[in-house]
């Protein structure tokens, strides 16, 4: 057993105090006998149980006040209702840098709700495919907002409609807009969506060569070979995805296998795993 210096101290006090140096050994003494109410020395049979002492708990660290943030978040092509396979990912973000728990989550269905802390400023990020990503204002959590608050609709704009807005083939305004998607990903670390979004700009730009051009130059830039390296990490097989966007039903013949590892992988955004089990759909 190791002791530290102060208890071995203590130790050696005691045993001195209960010597006396100054009296010869009786008889008794001599003969190295005990009293008769003497009481033995200690063994491992005998020795005493200490009392057990339960150490107090750990204290209890006091939670934070929290509100609720809630909502829709449609398509721009849902007519009357939101598909029944339809989830957004959603990810908030403090004005002030400080971290969400959690970051983010995936809708349930059309709707979607978040737990903030009162006295900040939040946003929220909406993603999903094919959709562009919108990105709210920043909202005032005030002791008004304490319990739940809904927030207005989010009505997420389809690739293939915003193509319109290109339709003279402003390769230059199609380019700001893809680098704007970009920064989105980048912020929230949605990858995925994004680089299987870009396959559907591609589609959606087929009558727009000058915009086509753009999505090539992009994707041999740092940031687009970046991205496509983290939606990779979070399980996209990226060279899959311009046949799971142009020939779904092709793929689905001779690549059941990939298409169902896709559809199964957790790491990956529920739209998108949705679209491989659509293409899947496909085969007789």
């Amino acid at each position: 057993m190791n002791m530290t210096p102060l208890a071995i101290a203590c130790v050696l006090g005691v045993w001195l105090a209960g010597c006396d140096w100054g009296r010869p050994p009786s008889d008794r003494e001599a003969r190295n006998e005990r009293p008769a109410d003497a009481v033995a020395p200690a063994t491992p049979e005998n020795a005493p149980v200490p009392e057990r002492v339960d150490a107090p708990p750990p204290p209890v660290a006091a939670q934070e006040p929290t509100a609720v943030l809630y909502g829709r978040v449609l398509g721009s092509d849902h007519q009357t209702a939101s598909p029944q396979d339809w989830q957004v990912r959603v990810t908030a973000e403090y004005e002030d840098g400080t971290a969400v728990s959690p970051r983010e989550r995936e809708s349930n269905g059309d709707l979607f709700a978040f737990k903030v802390v009162p006295g900040k400023r939040v946003r929220l990020y909406f993603e999903a495919v094919p959709y562009q990503a919108t990105v709210t204002e920043y909202v005032d959590v005030t002791d008004e907002r304490r319990y739940a608050s809904r927030l207005p609709d989010v009505v997420m704009d389809r690739i293939r409609w915003t193509m319109a807005l290109f339709a003279s083939g402003d390769g230059e305004a199609f380019a700001r807009n893809l680098e704007t998607q970009a920064a989105v990903a980048e912020k929230t670390g949605s990858a995925d969506v994004f680089r299987a979004n870009l396959e559907h700009l591609r589609a959606a730009a087929a009558q727009f060569p000058e915009c086509r051009q753009k999505i090539e130059e992009f994707e041999r830039t740092p940031r687009g070979v970046t991205l496509t390296k983290m939606a990779e990490a979070r399980g996209v097989p990226v060279a899959l995805l311009p046949a799971l966007v142009a020939q779904p039903a092709e793929l689905a013949r001779t690549r059941p296998e990939a298409l169902r590892d896709l559809a199964a992988d957790v790491r990956v955004a529920p739209s998108i795993r949705n679209e491989a089990r659509r293409a899947l759909a496909t085969r007789p």
